[in-house]
């Protein structure tokens, strides 16, 4: 994925989908390599909970350019992790209407339809309606020194290009939205803050102290080297097993040619003669 030029300020040394593609790296570590003969018949280099990491980090970084594209006048943070939780907010937004943790969820290309409390992710129900208030509360006590009395972190769900949002009633806590309408969405809020409020929230988020460190921190263009590395194998991988699906399908039809010319030969000739 080819990284956009955010047109707005972001945390220093944070990407979109870092903590996702930390996460990722690790598990991957210890995963063997593949043999050559793996390589050469497309094996998958990511297993199957590894791949649904690495579809969310893609998730993230869609989102992550969209709020790039903001107008002068918001700042947009990404992969913070948020102090004593096992948590990270995916994107946080500060703008004249509010403050937004923004969750970025894989769902492409497919309706999406789900209860006040749960959404359907590759067939199993995810508690993200539940979770996003939880994560939002956990943000606005960390900022509540600067953050005014009467405003509390949105909590925000972007489904990542779904055909449809088909909630059975609309969330009262949770803004649940598709990634086309994001950017639009945020810049129609009404003005909340002053600029004065917001100079003083990006000083608090922009603190590292803020946040939970991480444990290990790695260079973000090193962990994104190495991330585009994993896109290219798995797509590598994929063009591999088309390619020897087609190749099989055409050896099949071939050899039943084969092995049915001579009947067919032979029903012509029976009814030549006839």
């Amino acid at each position: 994925m080819t990284p956009i030029t955010p047109l707005v300020p972001t945390a220093p040394g944070r990407f979109a989908g870092q903590s996702v593609v930390e996460e990722l790296l690790r598990q991957h570590a210890d995963r063997p390599a593949r043999s050559r003969l793996a390589r050469t018949l497309g094996a998958p280099p990511l297993d199957a909970n590894e791949l649904s990491w690495l579809r969310a980090a893609q998730a993230e970084m869609i989102v992550g350019d969209i709020l790039g594209r903001l107008p002068e006048g918001y700042s947009v943070y990404h992969s913070l992790p948020i102090r004593n939780t096992a948590f990270w907010v995916d994107h946080l937004v500060v703008g004249p209407g509010g403050i937004f943790s923004i969750n970025s969820k894989t769902h492409w290309d497919r309706d999406l339809t789900g209860s006040l409390r749960s959404i359907p992710i590759n067939d199993h129900a995810m508690p993200y309606l539940r979770d996003a208030p939880f994560e939002s509360a956990q943000i606005t006590a960390l900022l509540a020194q600067v953050l005014p009395a009467t405003t509390v972190v949105q909590p925000v769900i972007v489904l990542v290009n779904p055909h449809k949002i088909l909630l059975a009633r609309k969330p009262d806590a949770v803004t649940v939205i598709d990634s086309p309408r994001l950017r639009r969405w945020l810049v129609a809020r009404p003005p909340v803050f002053s600029p004065e409020q917001q100079a003083a929230l990006t000083a608090a988020i922009d603190d590292p102290a803020t946040w939970r460190a991480a444990a290990q921190p790695l260079a973000p263009a090193h962990l994104h080297a190495r991330f585009t590395a994993l896109e290219q194998q798995v797509a590598a991988a994929g063009t591999r097993r088309t390619t020897f699906t087609v190749l099989a399908g055409a050896a099949a039809a071939t050899v039943l040619a084969v092995a049915t010319s001579p009947l067919i030969v032979a029903a012509v000739e029976y009814l030549a003669v006839r």
